[in-house]
């Protein structure tokens, strides 16, 4: 059976200053944040729908369980950022006329908030890659890893996801 993890527990695990992968997991995203921003300076704001809506409330609920997991000061920052630009992606598409007066400016805020999580999860990047064998602390020795198999698994599904998503995004379907 599998037990549930503590924050500490889960925070030794998945802590991005410790963890290269969490750290490259976070670029990656960050990366592909920052080019939609860029990409989407000039378009008009979309317009959601309610199942849009709902995710994101589920996204910016699981965040915000992992911004109280997360003790460190860049993590916090991070999972801030992306909670704020989660909130102001439904606002303008919920109800546009709160940036409609200001929308060029809050695009660009988009990117700039975009690129500070970049800038941050970079630090993080280089922090775990030059000292990736950071002593365990208790709650690390506790828990039981699971074979390397199973992650070697979960990073290429999530590679496909990156890649299949960047394809449909920059090779529009032909009719």
């Amino acid at each position: 059976m599998r037990q549930k993890l503590s924050d500490q527990e889960f925070h030794a695990l998945y802590c991005p200053i410790k963890n290269t992968k969490s750290a490259l997991f976070l670029v990656a995203c960050f990366c592909v944040v920052v080019f939609v921003s860029w990409k989407g300076l000039h378009k008009a704001p979309e317009h959601p729908s309610f199942v849009d809506l709902l995710f994101g409330i589920l996204v910016v609920a699981m965040l915000a369980k992992w911004l109280v997991a997360f003790t460190c000061f860049r993590e916090r920052l991070v999972f801030g950022l992306v909670i704020v630009s989660l909130v102001r992606w439904e606002i303008e598409g919920f109800a546009p006329s709160v940036f409609s007066q200001h929308v060029a400016m809050v695009k660009f805020g988009e990117l700039a908030l975009s690129l500070l999580g970049l800038l941050v999860s970079l630090t993080m990047l280089v922090q775990s890659a030059r000292s990736p064998n950071v002593a365990p602390t208790n709650a690390e020795a506790s828990i039981t890893r699971q074979p390397k198999q199973n992650l070697l698994i979960l990073l290429v599904v999530t590679l496909t996801v990156l890649v299949l998503g960047a394809m449909l995004y920059f090779l529009p379907f032909r009719q």
